[in-house]
């Protein structure tokens, strides 16, 4: 009976070598679990396909023994037992495992593949037990192959594992290359020497290298990996063979069949590029090319030429390497909008629905438009509350009259309704914080407009990187969650920094501020959105010294309180004195609907003329000495600007009116008038238009018999009239600016991206300004003009701007050959 029992055993294990089908395969993969799927899976991407079936435990007698067994069978003819009379593989009798026994391990250690092993000596034989403990030394990759075998013994069995390793690189040599260096080849390798050979990340360094090879010209380029093993030692020695071919670069590019396009129109979509001096090296990739044909091929399309065929090409120069491409463009027909139906409005009416649409009937066809007006739609749809409306489009091409016939199919879906608005992702600020500035509560109609404006003001704190919102469903078919997600980053700042300006030639700033304050917050002080900064700003013409607290919610109500001490001193080049600032100020100001802006405030400030010369100006003698101003200001200001600190669209328009006078406590009487108007302009993406207007006048009364020298305005230069020399827009007087009572500027500038310098942005400008000695009074025929190119980069200590104005009207003799300016500014 014995007998028999072992040879069953031994026809199983043969079964289990061989491949399964019928019955028992079915059997088996409709019984694994999907724990073991999910490990088969795992198992299938180390090896790179389909794992083969796992040997079940095979029980050995004695290696004599078996073999007999075998023999016997063989000789006897003894049918296959079918899958249907197949006895468990479980032993009978003691089926214990006494002891674990590890053979074929060389590299691996025997306690590293124990640790991997749940069946330990003592406990019941289970052939899923080992199964699994197979699966996890597989998914160890370690091994390549892994056998089991069972050895009866007198109170059970022992159970051994089999194991063939993996190689381990024991060196990875290169040669064939001169291009590069052999440490930058050796970095797009995946695997290091001492580590387990990996033949897919050889496959996928060798790759790497290839696309090196082709990304700098040699577009012929072949890599090969070969892998020897020595398998006694379990070593392997990758070597990897360059053959680099011949680096080719671009001699020409010519199109034809143009006539809807220019060709430098097509040039400037294209990465590929010809050789130049020195910027453009014309090494030809063929991926990028690849991608300029698409590119190309999108625009014609775009531009409706759907049936426009691009096919390149190529005449190779082998003794000077180069090569000479040539498109041929099929441009096709032109197509325009046809026909414009809409179905399934049901809610609104179609002419709202056709407000949403740019894409009209006889304009040019484009899949881009086609996508924007179905996305306007469904944003008509969204901002009303109709969160799920689908926007189908069917488009018809007729090539007969060149028309593309355009059917929007509208299916409305339901209302929703705000059930709860969630904030999350404010670790340090407060939810009210967040709260405060959201526009859509519990209870509203989702609305689209609401939640992009909520999604505007919490970006305008300058207090999150990132914000995002969406829906989670509610036990409310017709409501859902409203959750904004928020990633904060810093707003605390302690800077240190120094530069130079045309104004202020040699300037060193510090700064300490937290945008983000929470005066009651110890010890972080953060999370209520208050601001406090403290700065100091030394130059060789001007020192300032500032502390300013800003409350935006008083009492939890829209009133900001704003407190603010400073000192500043001035000594002026182009008059001959210096002056002295020194006061505090407190303001209220209160908003109404998110974009008015009304309050006022007080400022009581000591200034000071010394250092006056022997031979200034009257105007400056009649102020020297120390003078008290005590002011009143009231303000107001509409703002509509997309974001406040790189604004592309929107307005803000401003006006202040200052009242200082001897009645609040100071020395002098006159009032001042300003004025100012900005506007944005976006074009294309990154591409802004900016109108700045400023006006201005001031005005003595009681006993002032004229507007201090100190309070006038004043005008040239940075931040005025670019080009001029600082301050001499305006009258002059012993050779000395002595500012005025009215002003006048215009500036309007033009910034846009430089390709492939994130950092920087060019910038075109021109500028008018005005300063007339008397009250409301301006002379158009005495405006500065000036025009001129700039550029502005983005730096880790601050923007820097770098401007040349070129006086066209009204110039000096010092203004005649223009002025190159810059300046370093802090952003806060």
């Amino acid at each position: 009976m014995k007998k028999i029992f072992f040879l069953f055993v031994i026809f199983l294990g043969i079964l289990q070598l061989s491949p399964v089908s019928g019955w028992a395969q079915e059997n088996q993969e409709n019984s694994a679990t999907p724990e073991d799927q999910e490990i088969e899976k795992a198992l299938d991407a180390l090896s790179g396909g389909p794992q083969k079936k796992l040997p079940e435990a095979i029980v050995r007698k004695s290696e004599e023994q078996a073999q007999r067994q075998l023999q016997v069978k063989e000789a006897a003819g003894q049918p296959s037992a079918s899958p249907q009379s197949q006895p468990s593989v479980s032993p009978s009798g003691p089926s214990s495992i006494r002891q674990i026994t590890i053979q074929g391990n060389k590299i691996v250690s025997t306690n590293t593949i124990m640790s991997k092993i749940q069946i330990r000596p003592g406990t019941p034989f289970g052939q899923e037990t080992i199964n699994a403990d197979l699966k996890r030394l597989y998914a160890s990759g370690f091994f390549e192959d892994i056998r089991v075998e069972l050895e009866e013994v007198a109170d059970g069995y022992n159970l051994i594992f089999i194991v063939d390793e993996k190689p381990i690189i024991h060196e990875i040599r290169l040669s064939g290359h001169s291009a590069f260096k052999e440490d930058k080849l050796r970095k797009e390798i995946p695997l290091l020497e001492g580590q387990i050979l990996d033949r897919q990340q050889i496959k996928q360094g060798v790759e790497k290298i290839r696309q090196l090879y082709r990304d700098k010209g040699f577009r012929f380029v072949d890599v090969n990996a070969n892998v020897d093993v020595n398998q006694s030692s379990k070593e392997a020695i990758v070597d990897i063979q360059i053959f680099e071919g011949e680096k080719y670069k671009i001699k020409q590019i010519d199109f034809t069949g143009l006539s809807a396009f220019k060709e430098k129109q097509l040039r400037k979509m294209m990465k590929t590029k010809e050789k130049g001096w020195v910027f453009r090296p014309g090494v030809f990739d063929s991926e990028k090319f690849q991608k300029d044909l698409e590119r190309l091929q999108l625009f014609y399309q775009q531009e409706g030429y759907l049936d426009a065929r691009l096919e390149p090409d190529f005449q190779y120069d082998k003794e000077s390497r180069e090569i000479h491409i040539l498109i041929k463009i099929d441009e096709g027909r032109h197509y325009v909008t046809g026909v414009i139906t809409i179905s399934g409005n049901k809610l609104f009416p179609e002419s709202e629905i056709w407000e949403a649409l740019e894409m009209l009937p006889g304009l040019t066809y484009s899949q881009y438009y086609l996508s924007k007006d179905v996305e306007g739609v469904r944003d008509y749809y969204y901002r009303q509350g109709y969160m799920d409306a689908r926007v189908i489009p069917d488009v018809q091409l007729n090539r007969d009259n060149g028309k593309v016939d355009v059917a929007y199919k509208i299916e409305e879906g339901d209302l929703y309704f705000v059930e709860k608005v969630v904030v999350r992702g404010n670790t340090k600020t407060k939810d009210m914080v967040v709260r405060r500035e959201l526009r859509i509560r519990p209870g509203d109609r989702f609305d689209g407009g609401q939640i992009d404006k909520s999604k505007e003001r919490l970006q305008n704190l300058g207090f999150f990187e990132e914000i995002t919102y969406d829906t989670e469903p509610t036990e409310t078919s017709n409501r859902k969650d409203l959750v904004f997600r928020v990633k904060e980053k810093r707003t605390g700042e302690l800077s240190f920094g120094g530069g130079v300006s045309s104004v202020d030639r040699l300037v060193g700033f510090a700064q300490i501020s937290q945008r983000n304050f929470d005066a009651f917050n110890f010890p972080r002080f953060t999370g209520a959105g208050q601001s406090l900064s403290l700065s100091a700003r030394i130059g060789s013409i001007s020192q300032n010294f500032d502390l300013s607290f800003v409350e935006p919610y008083l009492l939890n109500k829209p009133v900001a309180l704003g407190l603010d001490g400073f000192s500043v001193r001035h000594d002026n080049h182009n008059v001959d004195f210096a002056e002295e600032r020194r006061g505090g100020s407190a303001t209220l100001s209160r908003t109404f609907k998110d974009v008015w802006k009304v309050g006022g405030g007080y400022t009581l400030e000591r200034v000071s003329l010394d250092d006056i010369s022997s031979d200034a100006p009257q105007t400056v003698l009649n102020f020297s000495g120390v003078n008290w101003l005590s002011r009143l200001r009231s303000f107001t200001s509409h703002d509509t600007r997309d974001n406040v600190f790189n604004p592309t669209r929107g307005h803000l328009a401003s006006f202040n009116a200052d009242l200082i006078g001897s009645f609040l406590g100071g020395d002098q009487d006159f009032y001042t008038l300003q004025a100012g108007y900005t506007q944005y302009w976006s074009l294309f993406k990154k591409h802004v238009f900016e109108w700045r207007l400023r006006l201005g006048t001031s005005q003595e009364f009681g006993d002032s018999d004229e507007v201090p020298i100190f309070d006038r305005f004043y005008a040239g230069g940075l931040g005025s009239v670019r080009g001029y020399n600082y301050r001499r827009v305006g009258p002059i007087e012993a050779g000395d600016a002595i500012g005025g009572e009215s002003l006048f500027i215009s500036n309007l500038e033009y910034t846009f991206p430089i390709p492939r310098l994130e950092a920087f942005k060019g910038a075109f400008f021109v500028d008018a300004g005005h300063v007339n000695e008397e009250s409301y009074k301006l002379s158009f025929s005495e405006i500065a003009l000036s025009v001129g190119p700039g550029i502005k980069v983005q730096t880790p200590i601050g923007p820097v701007a770098f401007y040349y104005g070129l006086p066209i009207a009204n110039r000096d003799t010092e203004d005649r050959h223009g002025k190159f300016e810059f300046s370093l500014s802090r952003g806060f």
